[in-house]
């Protein structure tokens, strides 16, 4: 395995740039490494943490991104992780995010990173699935890896289909992401930007999910859990033929500090137990075709992707599994009871 992990944290910027520099950024990139580093998945052999002078220019960035990607085979993962400025103009040539580096001036687009570029050199990495962690403003204009805002597949090698790719934003629904750190964090992670303070959180200590690694859909829900929690913007993701269950991260949660035993006892808990995994304890909810009729119902109200996706694996395990007429006609019409509540 040769996945690799590049953390690129540009926090320096010139005084007459008007883009100032957060601290924060720049704790956020060495704890990143921290993290990786001692996970399992990655190590510090596979993890690059991009120096102040290659963070200074679109070039530094760009060459070591493309050392890394070079460096995958189709079975392993690329990630890139981003935490800094982003800014979106609406008034250039083919409008996207721009990402800032060291040189980069406020008003002065041409010194920004364009994260098509950067788009472009992780599809064209051999590595069967392609992760993008964006820590920064107007994040929540970043389209699908494989696309652009139109969904259209742009040209470049984009791996195995059934693994895909993952942009996983510091917000979904505003433009500003917060860079002041949040006390709420344990030690040095308050030093860290929100986003990536929780996040990195997640990948430290681990969840209470009986499970050895960490998913795309678990990593999202806990994150959402903790920024929701203590009022911070909604991260958002987005999934390009990348499942839910693709482990990225370990679970570095004691296992005996796990829960392995509780079995979610209504249609709200089932709810949230099975966005985090949903195929665990799926022998336990599928005793009930009353329960799963009320879950599918309720999923199918949600207007979320995610909601969707799983209302319809859910619906998909019911055709299998409910083999008896009456079974599924039970099943069935509690779906439709939910459906119309």
């Amino acid at each position: 395995m040769a996945s690799r992990a590049l953390v690129i944290g540009p926090s320096e910027y010139a005084e007459s740039s008007g883009i100032p520099g957060h601290p924060t950024i720049l704790a956020s990139a060495e704890m990143y490494g921290k993290v990786l580093a001692d996970d399992g998945m990655w190590g510090p052999e596979r993890c690059r943490v991009l120096s102040a002078k290659e963070v200074r220019t679109v070039g530094g960035v760009m060459d070591a991104l493309h050392e890394e990607a070079a460096a995958t085979e189709e079975a392993d993962i690329l990630l890139v992780v981003y935490v800094g400025h982003g800014r979106y103009w609406s008034d250039i040539p083919g409008s996207q995010v721009h990402f800032s580096v060291g040189s980069s001036y406020k008003d002065k687009p041409w010194t920004w990173l364009s994260s098509w570029y950067l788009y472009r050199a992780m599809r064209q990495a051999r590595a069967g699935l392609k992760v993008l962690i964006a820590d920064c403003c107007y994040s929540n204009m970043l389209p699908t890896l494989g696309g652009d805002e139109d969904g259209k597949v742009l040209p470049g090698v984009l791996g195995r289909r059934e693994k895909g790719s993952c942009v996983f934003t510091a917000v979904k629904d505003v433009e500003a992401a917060d860079a002041e750190g949040c006390a709420s964090l344990p030690d040095a992670l308050r030093e860290c930007t929100p986003f990536s303070g929780h996040l990195l959180h997640v990948l430290r200590d681990g969840t209470t999910d009986p499970k050895d690694r960490l998913t795309i859909g678990l990593l999202r829900e806990a994150v959402k859990l903790k920024m929701t929690e203590h009022d911070h913007n909604r991260p958002g993701m987005l999934l390009n033929d990348a499942s839910e269950n693709i482990p990225l991260f370990t679970n570095r949660k004691h296992r005996l500090h796990r829960d392995r035993s509780r079995v979610p006892s209504d249609v709200e808990d089932w709810i949230k137990h099975l966005m985090l995994d949903q195929d665990y304890l799926l022998d336990e909810l599928f005793r009930n075709e009353e329960m799963v009729g009320d879950v599918v119902g309720r999923l199918s109200r949600r207007k979320d992707e995610a909601s969707q996706r799983l209302a319809g694996h859910l619906d998909e395990q019911a055709d299998q599994r409910f083999k008896k007429p009456n079974t599924f006609a039970r099943y069935w019409n509690r779906v439709e009871q939910a459906r119309r509540a």
